[in-house]
């Protein structure tokens, strides 16, 4: 009996694990890893979520967290015909950095791959210290390929100045970065929007709040409405 109940057991955990590994299979199916160098000599490993020619999206990650959080975001932009690129910063996954620091070079890296790829109408979302990424990039060289930035609550970085770019910035009430969001939120010229959630979930972890669905669907909307 006890022999009969160790092999369900294995049984259970063995096709459990099967299920999974199937799953992981079938996720690579909606992207490709594709890698391109930064003008640092960096090496940048992303996962492109292929789509529409025209609109694409680029995803940056926070210091916690990989290209792989986005995925979620990247496949539901996916069923509506938006293309979107998912890095990991340089240090993370298989990325490797050049001869600087500057993770804004790999957001500039990014959009550099796209342009290459025939892309015209470029979105960035970007949370925390990918936040501060997309901020840096942008203040270095504003191309005019960029007509959306998402940013939830951005860990340092300046105001986009830029008036063709519209902005999204997205904080908690009570997180510990709201007073420099406003900041730089105020900074920043129009076409602008600050959305503040309750809580004080930071950044990428608002997906794992109580807001969750609300966030989605109002950066879904946001990158979707036309130009």
């Amino acid at each position: 009996m006890k022999n009969k109940y160790i092999y369900i057991v294995f049984l259970f955990l063995f096709i459990g694990s099967i299920n999974a590994q199937s799953k992981m299979i079938a996720d690579t199916t909606h992207f490709k890893l594709v890698n391109y160098v930064t003008e640092d000599g960096g090496s940048i490993e992303a996962s492109f979520f292929k789509a529409s020619k025209k609109r694409v999206v680029i995803f940056a990650h926070g210091a916690v967290f990989n290209k792989e959080s986005w995925y979620f975001m990247a496949k539901k932009l996916q069923k509506k015909g938006i293309s979107s690129l998912s890095i990991d910063f340089r240090g993370y996954g298989n990325s490797k950095k050049g001869s600087t620091n500057k993770r804004s070079l790999d957001i500039l890296g990014a959009i550099h791959f796209l342009k290459e790829k025939g892309f015209n109408e470029i979105s960035i979302v970007g949370g925390s210290m990918g936040g501060a990424a997309v901020l840096n990039a942008l203040n270095t060289n504003t191309d005019k390929t960029i007509t959306k930035v998402v940013l939830l609550a951005p860990a340092g970085g300046e105001g986009i100045t830029s008036t063709s770019i519209k902005k999204l910035f997205v904080v908690s009430k009570n997180e510990r970065l709201f007073t420099r969001v406003n900041k730089i939120y105020n900074e920043s010229s129009n076409p602008k929007k600050l959305k503040i959630f309750s809580g004080t979930s930071h950044a990428q972890n608002m997906f794992k709040s109580e807001h969750r669905e609300a966030l989605m669907s109002l950066i879904i909307n946001f990158l979707d409405t036309p130009e």
